[in-house]
């Protein structure tokens, strides 16, 4: 064989391996990509159920303020309204924050049963990668502790919040 046989040979193996590199970097690079992303969609749910969490935590002291004062629970615009809870309401009376969506239900004293309040906290999108939170969470006024449901809302009947101290 000739050397300049030899050298295009050489070239065009280089140059195969210089594309197949370079289609492993592209690749690699793409999924070095998706795992950060999701990293980051985990980070960003995680936070919002944080805020959850202390939002239900708020709800709850706010509550007992009103029934404390007024003998009764209220309704968010209630809350607001009395100047006890701030936060923006929507015009059905639900509350939304940071990816959750907050429903308050109110029964009022009657004559064997005292008034009662739950509020449910439901992630805007639950499910895929760009989901706004993946855990369901629940507070009453009969129950101490935040009751939590990964699979869809939370009731008085699910298990307690674990709190890692």
């Amino acid at each position: 064989m000739s050397e300049g046989t030899e050298n295009k040979r050489l070239w065009r193996t280089a140059l195969v391996v210089a594309g197949v590199g370079i289609v492993v970097a592209v690749g690699l690079g793409w999924l070095a990509y998706r795992m950060y992303e999701d990293s980051a969609y985990r980070r960003a749910a995680s936070l919002n159920e944080s805020n959850a969490l202390f939002v239900l935590e708020q709800v709850a002291a706010a509550q007992h303020l009103y029934y404390e004062a007024n003998g009764q629970y209220a309704t968010f615009r209630q809350l607001v309204d009395a100047g006890i809870f701030q936060a923006p309401l929507r015009a059905d009376d639900t509350l939304v924050s940071k990816g959750y969506v907050f429903r308050l239900k109110l029964r009022p004293r009657a004559d064997t049963q005292p008034p009662f309040y739950s509020v449910a906290a439901d992630p805007e999108r639950a499910a895929g990668r760009d989901a706004t939170g993946r855990r369901h969470f629940y507070k009453d006024s009969d129950v101490f502790d935040v009751r939590v449901n990964e699979d869809g809302p939370a009731g008085p009947n699910d298990p307690p919040r674990v709190t890692v101290r």
